[in-house]
């Protein structure tokens, strides 16, 4: 950013008062409406307080995401300094690149999940200047990062250049696993135009570094037909791509709409963790996430080896308690002796050495202390 930028934004606030009851959200630098922000806007929505809700995207599509009541904000350009300039409140679960909080403002921070890679300062000499360069900024306006665990409280403080406070408040995407499963797959199912008793088995990997799809290469149809041996029912395969390489998802696999699915696109990634019946992922934290609904978990990495060269990992590989497969035959033997309903002593006892406090109450307690500051402020 430069010189004459800087300059707007300091004139900007210098003639821009701050509104009591505007909160500013983003997910994701503007994808839309979703993650622990949506979860926590949702709360404040329907808590009868008189609120403007603004919502950062980045294209109409983010913005027709919104529901009644949010407006969109585009993500560059003036619209979104004087939104947060004259924001009460900001909620965000991503770092911003911007340097503009001021006296009076609020910034609590939600991050973006449990992490299995190495990030921030023990990721840092992979990471680019001027990322590490927003993070010390961004940690710096933090007033409160939300967390769902120990083990998360503790990396914020070691790692994210945060000093401030850290509530164990359990993460607001989750408190969706807490809610009426069977509406949610059935709504699912719609969206994807998929009878709503479809069983559905979700293929969500994460990126690599150089961005190759090349790891990618699952049997889709091997899955389909050991889920429906061993599960029974009619079953559809999801394949859904981290938004950082969502352009390659298309021709990526023989979609037809039926059998095998491209859900890429689907706005809301917990949605889908919520009314799949059984994940396949890599080194994404949607597994510790998805672990909460007890059903099937599979590790599918076909490049572990190099992934670990490029980022390592918090916790050994081996040492997780979700079967790993190196291969579609190791992931058909897997899924010939996977359980629908899963449970597991280690996944509990890496539950309680990590600290997990999730309890579908996480959404509320944020919106809470969001509101309670703001009426705090009102307070003469």
């Amino acid at each position: 950013m430069g010189k004459l930028h800087d300059l707007a934004v300091k004139a900007i606030c210098a003639v821009t008062p701050i509104k009591q009851n505007r909160i500013v959200f983003s997910s994701y630098y503007g994808r839309g409406y979703s993650d622990s922000p949506k979860a926590i806007c949702e709360v404040l929505r329907q808590s009868g307080e008189e609120l403007e809700l603004l919502w950062l995207c980045k294209d109409e599509a983010a913005a027709k995401s919104l529901p009644e009541g949010v407006r969109a904000v585009p993500t560059r350009g003036l619209k979104k300094i004087r939104a947060l300039a004259s924001a009460k409140v900001w909620v965000d679960n991503c770092r911003k690149y911007e340097n503009l909080k001021r006296k009076g403002q609020f910034y609590f921070q939600t991050w973006h999940g449990f992490a299995l890679k190495k990030i921030e300062k023990d990721a840092e000499a992979g990471l680019e200047p001027a990322y590490l360069k927003a993070c010390k900024t961004d940690s710096a306006q933090c007033d409160a990062f939300f967390t769902g665990s120990g083990f998360m409280e503790k990396l914020y403080r070691s790692s994210f250049w945060y000093e401030g406070p850290v509530l164990r408040t359990g993460t607001p995407r989750n408190d969706m696993f807490y809610q009426d499963q069977a509406s949610l797959h059935a709504r699912v199912c719609r969206a994807l135009g998929l009878p709503e008793d479809r069983k559905l088995a979700l293929y969500a990997p994460t990126f690599r570094g150089n961005h190759s799809v090349e790891a990618y290469r699952i049997d889709p149809e091997t899955v389909r037909r050991k889920a429906a041996e061993n599960f029974k029912g009619e079953w559809t395969v999801l394949i859904r791509l981290h938004s950082n390489v969502a352009e390659q998802s298309k021709g990526l696999f023989a979609y037809d709409g039926d059998t095998l699915v491209d859900a890429t696109e689907y706005p809301d990634m917990q949605e889908l963790l919520c009314a799949a019946d059984l994940l396949i992922t890599d080194y994404s934290s949607s597994m510790f996430d998805y672990a909460l609904t007890g059903k099937p978990i599979v590790r599918f990495a076909l490049d572990v080896e190099d992934y670990r060269k490029d980022r390592d990992f918090y916790f050994p590989l081996e040492e997780l308690p979700f079967p790993l497969a190196r291969s579609n035959e190791e992931l058909g033997e897997i899924l010939t002796e996977l359980q629908p309903l899963w449970t597991s002593p280690a996944w509990a006892e890496f539950a309680r050495e990590n600290e997990f406090c999730e309890d579908g109450s996480a959404s509320v307690k944020c919106a809470a202390i969001i509101l309670q500051q703001i009426k705090k402020e009102k307070q003469p």
